[in-house]
C-alpha cells in the first residue's frame, strides 16, 4: 500500500516537509539590476565619449578646410588688388594716366555695414562724453 500512495517511494522529498510556493525576492532582483547597470555604465560612457570624439575630429577637419579656403581667397584678393597688376592690366586695355585729375567729394555716408576691410575705413569719430547730471554739480560744492 505504501507504493500506491507514494509512487516514487517518497524519495523525492522528505516526509513531513510541505512544498512551499516559489516567492520572488525583489531585493535580489534589484541588486542584480543595479550590478548590471553599474557594469554597463562605463561601456555607455565610453561609447558616448568616442562618438563625441569623432564629432570633434570632423569639426576640426571642417575648420581646417575652411581656414585653408579663407587663406586661398585672401591670397587671391591680395594678388588681384596689387597696384602693379592693376597698372599692367590698365596698360593692356589701353588706359593711360590722367594728366589733370578731377577729385569728387561725396558727402553721403556709405551703406551700413561697410563692405570694406577695417584698415580702409576712416576712423570712427569719438563720441562726446555724456554731460554730468545736474545733481552731481549740486553735490560737488559740499565738503564731504
Amino acid at each position: 500500500m505504501a507504493a500506491i500512495n507514494h509512487p516514487l517511494g517518497g524519495i523525492g522529498r522528505p516526509l513531513g516537509v510541505p512544498v512551499r510556493g516559489l516567492r520572488i525576492n525583489w531585493g535580489l532582483i534589484a541588486a542584480l539590476a543595479f550590478l548590471l547597470f553599474a557594469a554597463l555604465l562605463p561601456v555607455l560612457q565610453n561609447s558616448f565619449v568616442t562618438s563625441q570624439g569623432f564629432d570633434i575630429q570632423a569639426s576640426q577637419r571642417q575648420q581646417a578646410r575652411l581656414r585653408a579656403e579663407i587663406s586661398l581667397l585672401e591670397a587671391d584678393v591680395a594678388r588681384l588688388t596689387s597696384q602693379a597688376r592693376i597698372e599692367r592690366r590698365a596698360q593692356e586695355i589701353g588706359m593711360v594716366r590722367a594728366s589733370d585729375p578731377i577729385y569728387v567729394t561725396v558727402q553721403e555716408p556709405g551703406p551700413a555695414p561697410a563692405k570694406l576691410p577695417a584698415e580702409y575705413l576712416p576712423a570712427p569719430e569719438p563720441k562726446p562724453a555724456p554731460a554730468e547730471p545736474w545733481w552731481k554739480s549740486l553735490l560737488s560744492w559740499r565738503p564731504w
